[in-house]
């Protein structure tokens, strides 16, 4: 069923070569290596190092703002047109119905990244199998305009949280997805890609945006049902192709890098 259709930055401390400290001490003998530019004493003396000196450190280091590079290039699309028929045949995709503005088309060959035609997006093969109906919805309309991203920036487990959302409120509640429980309960959270230190990240052109459930993992099962994501989405963005934007619903495709917060 298609939900979505008319029916922060986690990181591991860089640890290439650099001493360790333990800051915790047994039972966890939990370390993290630091720069050598922070550490001003041998590792020896460090590791006796009063604890909550070695966090102050720590969280000097966690607070430093984050460098931003230059963002990896687009891999090329892997969705040819037979693949696309495949999602048509399963249901995933709607049957092309004009030559002339065909509701999606595969890439060109010579499209080493994106370059939709005039009132296309861009999308991939993962978002229908994750909820993405076709045309979008007015749910969708108001995730793109309230975050200010376009379709390309959603992760596969954001097509996901929203898909399970809208059908909590359209099949349980017995209403069209409501906007301020969304807000209630969700987050938008900026997803940049590691790239060995800890204040450098590199900005993704896809599945950047996560939405995330505001509530701890206490209050969860009370709240709100629990939803299982899954973890491995290897490959999927180099499965994209061009999705038509039935009455302009969905912000028009610009291949802009979002490198601010996405909540408001």
């Amino acid at each position: 069923m298609h939900f979505l259709g008319e029916l922060a930055y986690p990181s591991d401390l860089p640890v290439g070569g650099w001493p360790s400290i333990n800051i915790l001490g047994s039972p966890c003998r939990r370390s993290f290596r630091l720069p050598p530019l922070f550490l001003p004493l041998p590792p020896c003396h460090l590791t006796r190092a009063h604890p909550r000196a070695v966090l102050e450190l720590l969280s000097f280091l966690l607070k430093m703002p984050v460098r931003l590079i230059a963002a990896d290039d687009w891999r090329p699309s892997s969705m040819m047109e037979r693949r696309l028929l495949d999602l048509e045949k399963e249901g995933l995709l709607r049957p092309r119905t004009s030559s002339s503005r065909p509701e999606w088309v595969a890439p060109a060959a010579d499209h080493r990244e994106p370059r939709p035609p005039r009132g296309y997006v861009v999308s991939f093969a993962k978002f229908p199998r994750h909820g993405l109906g076709s045309p979008p919805s007015r749910f969708m309309w108001a995730l793109c305009h309230h975050y200010s991203v376009e379709l390309q920036h959603f992760s596969p487990n954001a097509i996901t949280a929203a898909a399970v959302f809208a059908g909590v409120c359209e099949g349980y509640l017995g209403m069209m997805p409501h906007w301020d429980l969304w807000l209630h309960l969700y987050r938008g959270e900026l997803f940049h890609a590691p790239s060995g230190t800890t204040v450098v990240r590199k900005p993704v052109r896809a599945g950047c945006l996560n939405l995330v459930l505001k509530t701890g993992k206490a209050e969860k099962p009370r709240e709100y049902i629990p939803v299982g994501l899954t973890s491995n989405h290897a490959g999927w963005d180099s499965q994209w192709f061009y999705l038509h934007n039935d009455d302009d619903l969905l912000l028009a495709y610009t291949g802009r890098l979002i490198s601010e917060h996405p909540d408001h």
